[in-house]
């Protein structure tokens, strides 16, 4: 399977390291988007947009119209089969988001050979630590239960004794040794995912004693869908050869209770409040924030996927 886009620069190894070590467990609260605790499904958006990266303005100012064409970053799909997702054609999907970007003054190209950015759109549905490698089934777990599963050695003192005392110490290292294993692969299946989704640099700079900490780690280790926009200067692709992202936009709902299809159009709408500039870190907003409307696509701007 095909893995999930990632972007450069992020610095997640030490955060990451210190969050396997805090003892996480299940959240205790989520951030919402106006700093208030509440919620519980939420669409989450991370967007950042590079320095060099500036939009001309009108005198009223509104901002003079960039023009895009989108390019086809492809479905990665999830652990497993998932019909509100699968069959939605990439047309589909670029038809929703053209209406939110719409919204931030981008436009369809009607000359390729002129357009200002390239939009490569992906999405899909993270892989987390337990479809990887479901908890029960972990070597440490077998180890440890066999370290107290009684064997019918004597028992009190003596020669059974003894020897059953070693057979679970050993035990007990052994599934101490795969359950550090076992931490540094979740590790590095969480830090994947992290990035996927933009929480990354919120990690960062979160303190793993923070309750905040809690919220993020239960939200990257659950199934997401997601959507990834990274907008690349066109003009310095087809002069220069040069792929230079100018922004980004990451956004994502829990999997389980949401329906990709139903959930997307209002999501996409959310994202779209920040297409083109930084988010200034993790926003969290309710789904029924989300204003729909999709309208008809009129776009020549389409790039065949490569």
């Amino acid at each position: 399977m095909m893995r999930a886009p990632t972007s450069e620069g992020f610095l997640f190894a030490v955060q990451i390291a210190l969050w396997l070590t805090a003892g996480c467990t299940a959240p205790t609260a989520t951030r919402t988007s106006t700093g208030q605790v509440g919620g519980a499904a939420l669409t989450a958006v991370y967007s950042r947009a590079s320095r060099d990266y500036v939009r001309a303005q009108n005198p009223d100012g509104s901002f003079v119209p960039e023009t895009y064409v989108f390019r086809n970053g492809g479905n990665y799909g999830g652990p497993r089969v998932d019909v509100t997702m699968d069959k939605l054609s990439f047309e589909e999907v670029t038809r929703v988001i053209t209406g939110p970007l719409a919204s931030r003054d981008y436009v369809p190209s009607e000359d390729p050979s002129a357009t200002d950015l390239l939009i490569v759109v992906y999405w899909g549905v993270t892989i987390v630590p337990n479809d990887l490698m479901p908890y029960a089934n972990r070597e440490s777990v077998k180890l440890g239960e066999q370290a107290v599963a009684p064997t019918g050695a004597s028992e009190g003192k003596g020669t059974g004794a003894a020897v059953e005392a070693q057979r679970q110490l050993s035990l007990q290292e052994q599934a101490a040794s795969f359950s550090q294993m076992e931490a540094a692969a979740d590790a590095r299946t969480d830090a994947q995912s992290a990035n996927i989704l933009g929480y990354t640099d919120e990690i960062y700079r979160t303190s793993p004693n923070d309750p905040y900490m809690n919220t993020l780690k239960a939200e990257v280790e659950q199934d997401r869908y997601y959507v990834v926009l990274l907008a690349y200067d066109y003009k310095a692709a087809r002069k220069f050869g040069v792929h230079k992202l100018l922004w980004e936009t990451r956004f994502s709902v829990p999997e389980l209770g949401n329906d990709f299809e139903k959930a997307f159009p209002m999501m996409a709408s959310i994202a779209g409040k920040y297409f083109g500039q930084d988010s200034h870190g993790l926003i969290h907003h309710s789904l029924g924030e989300g204003r729909v409307e999709v309208g008809e696509t009129k776009s020549l701007g389409t790039l065949p996927e490569k």
